[in-house]
C-alpha cells in the first residue's frame, strides 16, 4: 500500500468516526424524545383508565384513547429509528477497523 492509499482510508476512517459521532447524537436525542412521548403516552392512557367507563365511551374519552395510540405509535417510530441509528454505527465499527 503506498502512502496516497494509506493518506485516503485514515481520511476514510477518520470521516467515518465523524458520522459515528453524530449518529451517537442523534440516538441521544432519540432516546430522550422517546422517553418524554412515553411518559406523556403514560399519563393520558392512566387518565383515560381512570375515566368511568361511561365516559371513556364518549368523544373525548375516544379522543383521549387515540391521543394516546398516537404518542404509543410515535414511542415505536422513535424505537424503529433507534435500531435502525445502532445499526448504522455497527457498521461503521466494522468499516473502520
Amino acid at each position: 500500500m503506498n502512502n496516497t492509499t494509506r493518506k485516503a482510508l485514515a481520511d476514510f476512517t477518520e470521516s467515518l468516526e465523524s458520522v459515528k459521532g453524530q449518529l451517537d447524537d442523534i440516538r441521544s436525542q432519540y432516546e430522550s424524545m422517546k422517553e418524554e412521548i412515553q411518559a406523556l403516552a403514560d399519563e393520558e392512557r392512566e387518565k383515560l383508565d381512570n375515566m368511568p367507563e361511561g365516559l371513556q365511551n364518549s368523544d373525548k374519552g375516544q379522543a383521549m384513547e387515540d391521543a394516546a395510540n398516537a404518542l404509543e405509535s410515535a414511542v415505536s417510530e422513535l424505537e424503529s429509528a433507534i435500531d435502525c441509528i445502532d445499526s448504522a454505527i455497527g457498521e461503521i465499527e466494522t468499516a473502520a477497523q
